[in-house]
């Protein structure tokens, strides 16, 4: 479950709640003072990238990166 951002126009206060993606944030109450007066705000996140590190992503892409080198051996389509 996201953890989604909230801003209470009662208290003037930020709060974060761990919600599931099918729940109804306009019916979300303030953690602070039970106002129904929230927005729920915009917020960024971090995906989680598996596979290669950084480093190797940094550089260019050769030949060698592919699994397959034979395929650049063909010859461009409509030229046989």
């Amino acid at each position: 479950m996201p953890l989604y951002e909230y801003f209470c126009e009662d208290c003037q206060k930020e709060f974060t709640l761990l919600q599931s993606t099918d729940a109804n944030k306009a019916e979300t109450k303030c953690s602070e003072c039970g106002s129904q007066k929230t927005q729920h705000k915009f917020s960024s996140f971090a995906p989680k990238i598996v596979g290669k590190p950084l480093a190797d992503l940094q550089k260019p892409v050769t030949v060698d990166d592919f699994p397959n080198k034979d395929v650049f051996k063909l010859p461009p389509p409509g030229l046989r």
